[in-house]
């Protein structure tokens, strides 16, 4: 009797104890999928949050530029002078910076053709810009020893020919089959044409690297106002405008 009542106590603890394993399982399992979902969604939530997040600041940047835009009818009709033409090209200027990073960023995020077209079309007119002044370097480079063509030439007016006896040719005809026997190039222009094409192109040389180190210098200011218009920063001091700059151009 007293072994039965134990075997239907030990049977009951058994059934019970299994009731209470298939509970804490089940608990388990449950809290798994829990903790998993939970897991899911906070993924999902944190992507959706850093897309919304990077739509807004590019909408902010928008609105930055379009309200700082809106507002030039405004600005140039309070300056004056120099100030007022600064912000005549500065409109201009930001305009194409503004559709170069915009067409940019549509090239990353996609490939369009006719957007590269304009992309390089707006690079290939400033490379082209800067190398103005180097097409004045080719008249200095033509008439320099450095070029064998001129290393042995003469002036249109020089009729001697070169024996060595100081004898001089009767004409310009007759002077360039002597200096052609002599191995002599006879130049179509004479010395002080010479001297003054020296003299315009040295003009030209100079104030088309002032021109152009002056534009680009200009463009390079307008870049980093574009970037602090885009950014929301107003007037800064030198130190925070430096700090700036260096953020900008340097990349970490």
């Amino acid at each position: 009797m007293i072994y039965g009542q134990d075997g239907s106590l030990n049977i009951s603890f058994n059934r019970l104890l299994a009731k209470h394993e298939l509970k804490k399982d089940s608990y388990k399992t449950y809290a798994r999928q829990k903790y998993a979902n939970y897991g899911m969604n906070n993924n999902i939530k944190s992507e959706e949050v850093n897309k919304r997040s990077q739509s807004q600041i590019r909408k902010d940047c928008l609105n930055n530029y379009d309200a700082y835009m809106k507002g030039y009818k405004n600005r140039y009709s309070k300056k004056k002078g120099l100030a007022k033409l600064d912000c005549y090209y500065e409109k201009k200027v930001l305009k194409r910076i503004n559709n170069i990073f915009e067409i940019s960023e549509n090239m990353r995020n996609k490939k369009n053709p006719y957007n590269k077209k304009i992309y390089n079309k707006y690079i290939m007119s400033l490379v082209l810009f800067s190398i103005i002044p180097f097409f004045g370097l080719i008249i200095i480079f033509y008439f320099s020893k450095l070029n064998p063509y001129m290393q042995k030439a003469c002036f249109s007016e020089c009729l001697l020919k070169h024996k060595g006896d100081g004898s001089k040719s009767a004409n310009f005809e007759k002077a360039v089959e002597d200096h052609k026997a002599e191995g002599i190039r006879l130049l179509s222009i004479d010395e002080k044409t010479f001297h003054i094409i020296e003299m315009v192109n040295d003009v030209f040389l100079w104030l088309s690297f002032s021109i152009v180190l002056l534009v680009l210098l200009y463009i390079l200011l307008k870049i980093i106002k574009y970037a602090r218009i885009k950014s929301g920063k107003g007037k800064m001091s030198v130190k925070d405008y430096c700090h700036f700059c260096k953020d900008l151009f340097i990349a970490k």
